[in-house]
């Protein structure tokens, strides 16, 4: 066969989209030796994902969900004349064609909650607009469809009319250097953050990130832990606004900005932080939590979405609508130095369950299935 991997979402700066995307083909490489792969991307500094003679990859200049790909990307792919397209994003050109068309659908955020996926809201208006167009769009002209969570392919059914048998749940993994105990050159902590008590967080500062309400419930329990500070790590854009409302409630000094940071600075505050705060408000799966959990890092995480199907019973979960019961799950972790020791080893067992082997395999169980059946 001859399988086109579309990995666009893949970029030079990490995501958890990018991770997937790499991870995926890198996994699909060690597995495949036979079939013919083309793998897309955008133009990179970094060099080919698989080097193996069935692997080989094309640049195209512009984002999978751009306007520009979605109109007239499919001319290069069709050329192609792949046996299976696969988007691992929910996008598709238009008018592509191959034997059999599938896509990776992570979340439905743009489509159910545009508000939450930007906070400018004419901004969300116009690309909730596109984007539900675009997802649906997606859905509607594949063949098959994997879903990233349990979570997600509920909504599909559900909610948005997707046939059961058109979807199938393969999850995330966790990469080996994740886990504690992996061989590899230790990365030290970010200089700022030494000699420091901290809680870690990680992620963009969108909406749906629940970060100001975070930063509210900490702001609740900061006297009780004078020595304590909040980390934000990840893209900056909404940094102003989160440090005016530090100051408004009297914790701007006990806020810390860590910024983009390399897969190594975040393994080393997962391994130094007393836990790692990601209270969404929702996620397509939520793979920081079992990277955290692999690490041996204590998670709070929110009780809705794929975050309470990934993490269950092995991290605090808490209503991410009401501070107060972040705030109250933070307590808990603060004053139980052994409810904090008992999740670091319950998420690594749960974290163990998750590898990207399985989801390669899983992929290509899919890819199998199509090609018997077209």
């Amino acid at each position: 066969m001859r399988i086109c991997i579309d990995a666009r979402s893949l970029r030079d700066t990490p995501t958890a989209l990018g991770r997937y995307a790499r991870v995926l083909v890198e996994h699909i490489a060690k597995l495949d030796r036979e079939n013919e792969y083309i793998i897309v991307r955008r133009p990179s500094s970094h060099g080919p994902i698989a080097q193996q003679a069935n692997f080989r990859e094309i640049s195209l200049p512009h984002d999978i969900s751009s306007v520009q790909n979605i109109l007239w990307g499919a001319r290069t792919i069709n050329a192609l004349k792949a046996d299976i397209y696969h988007s691992l994003f929910h996008f598709l050109p238009t008018g592509v064609r191959a034997g059999s068309v599938v896509i990776s659908l992570h979340d439905f955020i743009w489509v159910d909650h545009p508000a939450l996926a930007d906070g400018r809201r004419w901004r969300a208006m116009v690309k909730g607009s596109l984007g539900s167009l675009g997802i649906r769009r997606a859905i509607d002209h594949s063949d098959h469809i994997i879903a990233v969570s349990e979570s997600t392919r509920q909504v599909a059914t559900d909610a948005h009319g997707v046939a059961s048998d058109k979807i199938t749940t393969v999850y995330h993994g966790v990469a080996p250097e994740w886990r504690t105990g992996f061989e590899q050159p230790e990365t030290p902590l970010p200089e700022a953050l030494r000699d420091r008590r901290f809680i870690f967080s990680l992620g963009n500062s969108l909406p749906y990130k629940n970060l100001p309400r975070l930063l509210q419930a900490f702001a609740e329990i900061a006297d009780s832990a004078p020595d304590l500070t909040l980390v934000f790590a990840g893209r900056g854009e909404g940094k102003q606004h989160l440090m005016q409302m530090a100051r408004s409630l009297g914790v701007a000094d006990r806020i810390h900005f860590a910024g983009q940071l390399s897969d190594g600075e975040i393994r080393a505050c997962f391994q130094h932080a007393l836990f790692f705060a990601f209270p969404s408000l929702i996620e397509g799966f939520g793979l920081p939590v079992l990277e955290a959990m692999a690490s041996g890092c204590p998670v709070l995480t929110s009780n809705c979405s794929s975050l309470a199907e990934i993490a269950g019973e092995h991290a605090v979960l808490v209503d991410p609508q009401a501070s107060a019961s972040i705030a109250a799950g933070m307590q808990r972790l603060l004053t139980d130095p052994e409810l904090r020791q008992q999740l670091a080893g319950r998420g690594q067992h749960r974290a163990a369950n998750f590898t990207w082997q399985a989801s390669a395999e899983q992929t290509l169980q899919v890819y199998h299935h199509l090609s018997t059946v077209t």
